[in-house]
């Protein structure tokens, strides 16, 4: 559920994520990838994250862009490479 209806939050994100082609942004807490999908549109890659399996299978259902992957897992056990990632976006997730 998103609770930012005038995308007050999402713009503000925009606006202050790199738009470059090698930017690599992980999302914690992606849902069902509403968010994941505009974040992909200006980057090269995202790493979607959710701990809710009902919730990854939501966003598989609308399609995954090519420069995400996304995965049922927690923040805590990615074992993501020291500096591998530009960016992390975490918001209204708890």
């Amino acid at each position: 559920m998103i609770i930012d209806p005038e995308e007050h939050e999402l713009a503000a994100v925009m606006d202050r994520l790199p738009s470059v082609s090698a930017c690599r942004v992980v999302e914690i807490g992606c849902g069902d990838g509403r968010l994941t999908r505009r974040y992909a549109s200006r980057v090269a890659s995202v790493l979607a994250v959710d701990p809710d399996q009902a919730l990854i299978g939501a966003f598989r259902a609308f399609g995954v862009d090519a420069n995400v992957d996304v995965r049922a897992a927690s923040y805590d056990r990615l074992d993501l490479l020291e500096r591998s990632v530009d960016a992390v976006v975490f918001s209204w997730s708890l």
